[in-house]
């Protein structure tokens, strides 16, 4: 008989997922959550597909017909070879659009990656109408500067799209500067953002929308998708090294060079989109950016999943960076970066305080973090960051686990914050004085309502840091601590080297529940008892 009390919950089709030939299906686990096995996801009454362990709460639908009306459920098996009821959906996928293979008439792309084919993959692009798609077929490589999409097509890439190593491929040449559609210096840079300014920079590998400072909310490209088993591979260091070595002369860009690096921020991404909504990134490897990977910039509605991000060794090589986006949603993702796997943005002080749109509505889920700094949330969070869930993610091998930060001169708060069912390396909440080259916000920053269930903290050192911010000039005055922290169920994982430490400076209002370790060792507390006030804690493992 189904068990009526564990049946998935919320089933929906992700955002901006539905083609007319696959679509993915998102659902939340079991209010009540016993030991879950898995799920079984059926299609017209046909068992397609299982999904292993209770973190797996999506699945993709591959070959579906344009179209046409489906039926969907979703079962959750139990441990014990029980059965929920099921969550179910109908849905019908859309019209299909013309296939432009770009290595066939009339474009004729060399397949072999010696040629530069921007001009016609460009001039696909510009070709297609409504729900059209462009192939990059299975073993072709293409060669390529930078592509501006439009609305309401797919980018398929099946074989390779490699990044040129030119850093004049990645300007707007002189004949189209009046004719493109956002605003570009007298060298060719598009106006963006980059750490928190908005400023001129080289163009992306692959660009969606622009960015207009008259009306940033705005959608300037809508209903994009860039799907395929291919693999999408940018120029790296070397190309991110040659943007910055024609502007290491600090003088274009003086108000921009907090760390004496000159030319640092004007590199472009691999993938960049600004003011876009309704935008899906799925299955394709993304690798070797020269500098962030993918950057979303005042975007609304965007869905990544099965990708694979690779920036090892790469400078400021992050992975996926939401700025001042809102309904965000990634999941099924594995990353190796040389930065931040993810970091969550809003713009910096003072300009970040003065645009004022945060970063909001995230959803994070089923992640594997491989190496890397770990998932952030700031520095740059001028704007606000609020309402982010991360659940069911195993953040590993990385510098700081998960990490929110921001310095003292940012101004703008993170709120709001939901984690559970993790593994982390450490709980970072701090403040951090580099990137710092903006006049002060009239207030430090906010750090509140953050609440961690059943997650497991291993990496080496001490487990969690908690330290808020004081004011010099008051120093009675608390409001800027780190506020509203509930930790129910956590783990401190000594095996690696953990110390078993919770260090807590300049905190307010802290609620602590069956804080355990994975030995005989109860945690310790290091706490500040100057700036730390209301800490309860509760069933704490004695030694």
């Amino acid at each position: 008989m189904p068990n009526t009390n564990y049946q998935p919950r919320d089933l929906t089709i992700a955002p901006a997922s539905l083609a007319a030939t696959h679509l993915t299906l998102i659902w939340q686990k079991p209010t009540t959550n016993p030991k879950i096995a898995g799920y079984i996801v059926y299609q017209n009454k046909q068992e397609i597909g299982r999904q292993n362990g209770p973190g797996k709460t999506h699945y993709m639908v591959l070959n579906l017909r344009p179209e046409t009306m489906y039926h969907f459920e979703i079962v959750t098996i139990l441990k014990d070879k029980t059965y929920s009821n099921a969550a179910r959906i109908t849905v019908q996928t859309p019209k299909a659009g013309q296939l432009h293979d770009v290595t066939k008439a009339p474009y004729f792309a060399d397949p072999t990656g010696q040629q530069l084919a921007t001009s016609q993959l460009q001039q696909a692009i510009n070709d297609c109408q409504r729900n059209d798609t462009v192939l990059i077929p299975k073993d072709a490589t293409l060669l390529s500067g930078a592509l501006d999409l439009k609305s309401d097509m797919t980018l398929q890439i099946d074989g390779i799209l490699k990044g040129s190593l030119n850093p004049e491929d990645y300007t707007v040449l002189p004949q189209y500067r009046t004719t493109y559609v956002g605003k570009v210096n007298e060298a060719g840079l598009i106006l963006t953002r980059y750490e928190g300014w908005e400023m001129y920079c080289y163009r992306s590998l692959i660009n969606g929308g622009y960015l207009d400072p008259t009306d940033r909310l705005k959608v300037t490209c809508q209903n994009i998708r860039i799907c395929g088993t291919g693999r999408i591979i940018g120029g790296g260091n070397p190309l991110g090294t040659a943007m910055k070595q024609i502007y290491a002369d600090k003088i274009r860009y003086p108000k921009y060079v907090s760390d004496g690096i000159g030319g640092r921020r004007v590199r472009g991404r691999l993938l960049s989109f600004i003011q876009c909504a309704n935008l899906e990134l799925t299955q394709i490897s993304v690798e070797n950016p020269p500098c962030w990977t993918i950057h979303m910039i005042y975007c609304d509605t965007v869905t990544t999943n099965g990708i694979h991000i690779q920036s090892q060794g790469i400078d400021n090589g992050d992975g996926w960076d939401p700025d001042s986006s809102r309904n965000m949603l990634i999941f099924d993702t594995t990353f190796d970066t040389g930065d931040d796997c993810i970091a969550i943005k809003s713009g910096k002080n003072p300009e970040g305080n003065a645009i004022a749109i945060p970063s909001e509505n995230i959803r994070i889920f089923d992640l594997n973090m491989l190496g890397g700094h770990g998932m952030a949330i700031g520095s740059e969070e001028s704007g606000g960051v609020s309402n982010v869930t991360i659940q069911d993610c195993q953040i590993q091998n990385t510098t700081y686990g998960l990490e929110l930060k921001a310095a003292a001169s940012r101004g703008g708060y993170i709120q709001h914050i939901m984690v559970q069912d993790c593994t982390a390396d450490h709980l970072t909440v701090r403040s951090v004085d580099y990137n710092d080259d903006g006049s002060a916000a009239p207030t430090l920053p906010y750090l509140q309502d953050i609440t961690i269930r059943h997650t497991t903290f291993n990496g080496s050192g001490p487990a969690i840091q908690l330290s808020g911010f004081t004011n010099a000039n008051q120093p009675e005055d608390h409001t800027h601590y780190v506020r509203s922290v509930k930790l129910q169920a956590i783990t401190l994982d000594l095996t690696k080297g953990n110390t078993g430490e919770i260090h807590l400076k300049a905190c307010a209002d802290l609620q602590f529940e069956a804080i355990h370790t994975n030995s005989s060792q109860a945690p310790i507390y290091q706490v500040d008892p100057n700036t730390v006030f209301h800490l309860t804690v509760d069933n704490v493992k004695k030694a």
